[in-house]
């Protein structure tokens, strides 16, 4: 427990900003050395520099999520079901509906969008998601980055090898809603579109990525981007986080249901997550308005470009809902993202009540270290360890490990209250 604690802390410098203590094994709480000479190696010297906060580094080429330590779903251990029938763990069926469309295992690629990182493997991630038959969602500000040629590229990518289970999916934020990105998205083919509402890396602030190109910077605001001139000689391009209202959700789940597909909605825990929800299944119930789908992102999430201390000191586990869903029982799915990476974790989250898990970081590795079939095989090691908690739990269908939470057990008190769950082994045993 001490351990955990200690790393709640924030250091004042960190590889993820290229900052260092000059005494590490000397910091006091305030993240300052115990002795300080001021030789500005550390976050508060940088930003001394440059009169910025700080972002992970380097942009472009490498993924980032928070390290700040809070109860997560490592925190839960799975209790195997004593008594009833059992069976070869290959025979359990991982097939399951996601958002309404079949899926191979209860999986989605997550919204990945217009940095370097994500965009660089686009067309792999959108192949080996058709091939793995799970859906995949392309992120926001790819048209206006790539234009109509690359967001037509992405999904033709998944649709040239989809074999009937996962689907294409779009997502739209303010100023792709404003640029017609989810109506060009189903003319190009995209099963769904996602509407975005936030991320766990930083809800309330908009997509963010670094350029170079001066001849950008126009065409950006006339986009709507906030376009600012970076320390370095670079820019950065800011999309507007957009008004959150009970009307404006309505207005644009009523808008978007004319486009005759499935309305998948994005967003991260934070205060009034609940009535959110609540109000997704008012206007569902009220309206008729297809929304099959809601993704809930949390701390841990993944980024191409997030403010380090944002990702770090704001947001909760995703996970944290689930006593929530578990409450309202919405007519919606719920799958939840941030930090998630096997199958294992795939089913304490189902067991716990989601529908599923969103992965983005976890998908991008396995496209990177082997293409479209490294997204298939990471897919295969998903499934066959859902099979196997499958076996462990006596189900033989994955989809009826939701809601078992009586077999799951949490290892602290705190993660207990968080995820609404026992702590006391000899009350669950």
């Amino acid at each position: 427990m001490s351990e955990i604690i200690g790393l709640r802390r924030h250091y004042n410098a960190d590889i993820a900003t290229k900052t260092k203590s000059a005494l590490p094994q000397h910091v006091t709480v305030s993240g300052m050395c115990s002795v300080c000479t001021g030789c500005g190696q550390c976050e508060i010297g940088q930003k001394a520099k440059t009169g910025k906060t700080l972002f992970p580094e380097p942009f472009g080429a490498a993924q980032f999520a928070a390290e700040k330590r809070l109860p997560n779903i490592k925190d839960i251990q799975i209790l195997p079901e004593m008594w009833g029938e059992s069976n070869f763990f290959p025979e359990v069926s991982t097939e399951t509906e996601v958002g309404g469309f079949k899926c191979s295992v209860p999986v989605t690629i997550a919204a990945l969008g217009s940095t370097k990182v994500a965009s660089s493997k686009g067309d792999v991630l959108s192949e080996g998601a058709a091939l793995a038959g799970i859906p995949r969602v392309i992120g926001e500000n790819v048209f206006a980055s790539f234009g109509k040629k690359g967001l037509k590229r992405m999904i033709e990518s998944f649709l040239d090898n989809y074999q009937k289970k996962g689907a294409i999916i779009v997502q739209a934020n303010v100023i792709d809603q404003k640029l017609g990105v989810p109506e060009l998205a189903v003319e190009l083919g995209a099963h769904a579109v996602e509407l975005k509402y936030g991320q766990g890396a930083k809800q309330g602030l908009g997509g963010e990525i670094r350029f170079k190109d001066e001849k950008l910077v126009k065409k950006f605001k006339k986009y709507g981007y906030m376009v600012l001139n970076h320390w370095n000689g670079s820019y950065e391009r800011h999309v507007y986080p957009g008004d959150i209202t009970k009307k404006g959700l309505r207005d644009t789940l009523v808008k978007y249901s004319e486009l005759g597909v499935p309305l998948w909605i994005k967003v991260a825990i934070g205060r009034g997550i609940k009535e959110f929800l609540k109000e997704c299944q008012r206007i569902k119930k009220e309206e008729k308005v297809p929304l099959t789908c809601v993704t809930i992102d949390g701390h841990g999430g993944g980024t191409g470009m997030s403010p380090w201390l944002i990702m770090n000191e704001t947001c909760l586990p995703s996970i944290t809902i689930l006593p929530i869903i578990r409450e309202i029982k919405p007519d919606f799915d719920v799958i939840v993202a941030g930090g998630f990476t096997s199958g294992v974790d795939v089913a304490k989250a189902m067991m716990l009540g989601a529908d599923g898990v969103a992965m983005g970081r976890a998908m991008v590795v396995a496209g990177t270290v082997n293409g479209k079939k490294g997204i298939v095989n990471f897919v295969n090691a998903i499934k066959e360890e859902l099979q196997m908690i499958a076996t462990v739990e006596r189900v033989k269908e994955v989809s009826k490990l939701k809601g078992r939470t009586k077999n799951l057990l949490a290892l602290t008190e705190e993660a207990g209250r968080l995820f609404g769950i026992g702590s006391e082994a000899r009350k669950i045993l």
